[in-house]
């Protein structure tokens, strides 16, 4: 019997049409971009040394407003690694603001506490950002042995959702005032200038430090980079190595996200506002009204909807679906819940080589046989 998750990651990767981040490619054919673009550099990376490596640094860097970055093979090393320099700088204060869905409590087996010696604890709802009011509801007692705060920009695990942007600096003074350090994991970060009509360094500048993904909306192979000044990535650069994610080459890695940063980065602004089109288109179809959209409208170039129906009926449907049209109009289920089953969707330049009516109208085709029902 054919699993249909296994099933629909197959289809997906073969479709025509996919609403989901990047045209859809071979590794082949991946791999064969990257060895054009390796004709151009005399050296892979040493060690975390060269010019290959050290462009990209310093790229981002730059992008972001920072003095000096750092690339790392994950953000699961590279963000509690720097919460721990913040500890280290504030008298080995161990705690560690974050929200409840925070990707470091959900998904990374405690590494936080087990591995790193911090201490985790969580402020806010968990259907909604972190808000300034939170914050102020927290004692003195609880914030003795506070070093950081940090914010997800945008929160995945909530649909994208951002708080504004007088939100956000007024939770940047009060961590000031706390004498806290402010890190931003902005593993989708390159989203927020098309929410806050800011640019990245200005919205990046309110950290101490910055994670941004280099795989996910960026479309690279694997990868992150961790952005501060100086001092703070010096002292990452010692943490690294002994971490172990100080390799001989990443060169594979690095050409991966420098085509991704060539391909895409001009394109989430445009992916944001596409983004809210499209929800609004969808929001008046008729056949639709049993989706729940999270946030609506969209904050970012991505949302959740929640289709009231069970996994199996929803997975055999993309599945039915996406082999008789070459169309992907969902991502697999991720997460069910009383009102059904969540689907994430990240726009990016996949869904922008089409129309919102476009998507509207395979949206209402493949799911209004499972909604009649």
């Amino acid at each position: 019997m054919v699993d249909l998750a296994t099933e629909y990651t197959r289809l997906q990767q073969t479709a025509q049409h996919t609403i989901l981040r990047h045209p859809p490619r071979t590794l082949a054919a991946q791999l064969s971009q990257l060895a054009e673009r390796a004709q151009a550099v005399t050296q892979a990376d040493v060690y975390g040394r060269g010019e290959l490596i050290e462009h990209l640094e310093q790229r981002v860097a730059h992008l972001l407003g920072k003095p000096a970055a750092l690339f790392f093979p994950s953000g699961t090393m590279a963000q509690p690694l720097v919460l721990k320099i913040h500890s280290e700088q504030r008298e080995n204060k161990p705690g560690v603001l974050l929200h409840p869905t925070s990707h470091m409590l959900l998904h990374e087996q405690n590494g936080l506490a087990e591995l790193w010696q911090l201490e985790p604890y969580t402020v806010g709802g968990e259907t909604q950002p972190i808000y300034c009011t939170d914050l102020e509801q927290l004692s003195s007692t609880q914030l003795a042995s506070m070093g950081s705060l940090v914010l997800e920009l945008p929160a995945r695990e909530i649909g994208g959702q951002l708080p504004s942007w007088d939100d956000l600096r007024a939770q940047v003074r009060w961590a000031r005032e706390q004498g806290l350090a402010v890190h931003f994991d902005g593993a989708r970060l390159w989203h927020c200038p098309g929410y806050y009509q800011r640019s990245l360094a200005a919205i990046a500048g309110l950290a101490d430090s910055v994670y941004v993904s280099l795989y996910k909306d960026i479309g690279g192979i694997a990868g992150a980079i961790l952005a501060a000044d100086q001092a703070t990535i010096d002292r990452a650069r010692i943490w690294q190595r002994r971490a172990g994610g100080n390799l001989y080459s990443y060169a594979p890695f690095i050409l991966a996200a420098e085509q991704g940063l060539d391909d895409n980065l001009t394109q989430f602004e445009r992916a944001v506002q596409y983004t809210q089109e499209l929800v609004d288109v969808l929001c008046t179809q008729p056949e639709l009204q049993r989706l729940i959209f999270t946030p609506n409208p969209p904050q970012a170039a991505m949302f959740h909807v929640t289709v009231p129906v069970t996994r199996e009926a929803l997975l055999a449907r993309l599945v039915e679906y996406t082999r008789a049209t070459g169309v992907v109009v969902l991502s697999a289920p991720r997460q069910t819940t009383a009102n059904g089953e969540v689907c994430e969707i990240s726009m990016g330049r996949a869904a922008l080589q089409q129309t919102p009516e476009f998507w509207s109208k395979h949206w209402v085709a493949a799911l209004k046989p499972l909604l009649e029902r």
